[in-house]
């Protein structure tokens, strides 16, 4: 995934951020043992969001123990949410997530890095597709449909981001139990969010590199980017408006805090910083 999900770490109350970075450390320690420890470099902040939310559906407390990372063996202990069965499913579909847009990029741009990546994910990625194959096959078939609108240049958003709105569909309805009519159209629209924040952010790289990119055809500068970005601006807020409306009707009570920071105040900051960029690619960060 892209990473774009996360908390507004200048507006979280510090037991919240706690308990959302447990969660995000549980992963990459469960990563490590379910998938190996290179695995654990694909660790970020949207399955950590959907492991919050996946809790909640299952109605699972989880578990949490002191710890210490393995990057720093000899600092200080933290709180890191233990192994359990969400857990699990959302390294498997991390996995399987992450073969496919290796296996994308390597269809797309080639390159010894991308065939030495999806050499190293293919034997992960055939236990994870296993034990999810209905996840395996929605993937396919949407990454499918992608790489053929965007092979012929499609320049019709909303086709390209219903493909990414299909992705997170079915993350949403492999990674939750019971689901509802809720959690579709929360995935639905944030799915939609995720491909075109990721267009415009990535639109000056693209432009420059003649890669593909929905927003191209737009300078990346002047009258004609600010028109962009109202474009861009009106449909991504749109978006936030209908993902906080599906929340708003789910039952949430399983960490609370951190899932509605990032629900109603961490998608907006995250969306104002990259309209903000004007399609200059934002740094992406640990925690």
């Amino acid at each position: 995934m892209f990473g774009y999900i996360k908390v507004d770490k200048p507006n979280i109350l510090i037991k919240d951020f706690n308990t959302y970075k447990a969660y995000y450390c549980g992963l990459c320690k469960s990563i490590g043992k379910q998938a190996g420890e290179l695995m654990r470099l694909g660790v970020n902040y949207d399955i950590a969001f959907l492991s919050i939310l996946a809790h909640n559906y299952e109605d699972l407390q989880p578990e949490f123990d002191m710890q210490r990372c393995f990057i720093h063996p000899i600092g200080p202990k933290f709180s890191v949410v233990l192994n359990d069965s969400v857990q699990e499913r959302i390294v498997d579909i991390n996995t399987i997530l992450g073969y496919y847009k290796v296996y994308d990029d390597l269809s797309d741009k080639g390159g010894a890095k991308h065939l030495a990546a999806k050499n190293i994910l293919k034997p992960y990625y055939k236990k994870a597709a296993k034990r999810l194959p209905e996840l395996d096959a929605a993937l396919k078939k949407c990454f499918a449909e992608l790489h053929e609108l965007e092979s012929a240049g499609s320049r019709d958003v909303d086709k390209l981001s219903k493909t990414s709105a299909d992705m997170l569909v079915a993350v949403g309805l492999a990674a939750c139990k019971n689901p509802d009519e809720h959690l579709v159209a929360l995935c639905a629209d944030l799915g939609r969010w995720i491909y075109e924040i990721d267009a415009f952010d990535d639109l000056k790289k693209d432009v420059e590199k003649g890669c593909f990119n929905p927003f191209a055809d737009h300078p990346v500068e002047g009258e004609e980017l600010e028109k962009l970005r109202q474009f861009v601006s009106d449909r991504l807020f749109g978006y936030i408006k209908n993902i906080r409306a599906a929340y708003d009707k789910m039952r949430i009570t399983v960490s609370e805090g951190p899932l509605s920071n990032i629900i109603y105040l961490g998608l907006r900051a995250r969306t104002e910083e990259v309209l903000k960029s004007g399609g200059i690619k934002c740094k992406k960060t640990l925690l």
